[in-house]
């Protein structure tokens, strides 16, 4: 497994209506969405099947963001939202999920497999927050989930901006039980640490092996907990008008942060929530 355990190796849009959601993020990051001739959610009891179409940033074989789902009925009355959720990698999805559940974490859908991908399970940790578990098929030939090589990943930490996420972000009501928690179930390395003041308290940096895949943080007064994903572009100021003139809207930011880049927060057309990440310019 080319992949260390932790690292993000898909993301998922589940949307209400993908004829309003896809439109927007096409005009906002030049994504294209293409069938993925498949369905999912037949084997997680969430009321499936619904149709799962492909996010691309580029024109290639493996030019892969994620991929993108419009909840059925069933599902939206199950509970089920509008939301971005990462897939980590895992060794062993069953071993995964019965760690977090003795945790405290829930598992939403027991291990499953989708044919031709591989093997995963829904789950939150113990706050809440949910995201995938996932073991990608060993003979798989998809760079974008085991591929050691950066330009066919989903995660793009650095040198990209074409649409691929560059930072994942947790905000917990619990700092320290998330990061216990994470580091358990995941082996993240949290002792990198930056003030962020008083009020705000510390950004924990979470590292898989020798690669910051993003940070943690404690949920801000009328912060939702979550995972946040910052996708990349190449200028912040026009993803920003294209945000608003495509039926979003920005809710943070322009503003600074470290590496030289600059950050904006916002909702797509559905209220969820994204960020986007650029260059910042001189």
């Amino acid at each position: 497994m080319a992949n260390l355990s932790g690292e993000p190796i898909w993301y998922e849009l589940l949307t209400r209506d993908s004829a309003v959601t896809e439109p927007f993020y096409a005009a906002v990051l030049g994504w294209r969405f293409t069938d993925a001739g498949m369905d999912a959610g037949m084997d997680g009891g969430t009321g499936g099947p619904a149709a799962y179409r492909f996010i691309r940033h580029a024109e290639g074989e493996y030019d892969f963001v994620g991929g993108a789902m419009q909840l059925t009925p069933e599902m939206l009355a199950g509970g089920a939202r509008p939301l971005w959720v990462t897939y980590f990698c895992v060794e062993d999805v069953d071993a995964a999920a019965a760690r977090i559940a003795q945790r405290g974490g829930s598992v939403l859908m027991a291990p499953f497999d989708i044919e031709g991908a591989g093997r995963m399970a829904f789950v939150t940790d113990p706050q809440g927050i949910a995201f995938y578990v996932m073991r990608g098929l060993p003979d798989m030939d998809s760079p974008d989930i085991d591929s050691p090589d950066i330009e066919s990943q989903v995660f793009a930490a650095e040198g990209s901006h074409d649409g691929r996420c560059g930072w994942n972000e947790l905000i917990t009501p619990d700092l320290d039980a998330a990061l216990g928690f994470y580091r358990e179930i995941f082996g993240y390395d949290t002792d990198e640490r930056m003030s962020m003041g008083p009020e705000m308290g510390d950004y924990v940096f979470l590292k898989a092996g020798e690669r910051t895949i993003g940070a943690a943080m404690a949920a801000m007064a009328g912060s939702a907990p979550c995972w946040r994903f910052y996708f990349r572009v190449p200028d912040i100021e026009s993803a920003r008008s294209a945000v608003e003139a495509n039926g979003g809207s920005v809710i943070f930011g322009p503003e600074d942060v470290p590496g030289d880049e600059v950050i904006i927060m916002a909702h797509d057309p559905e209220g969820t929530i994204f960020g986007l990440l650029a260059p910042r310019k001189d």
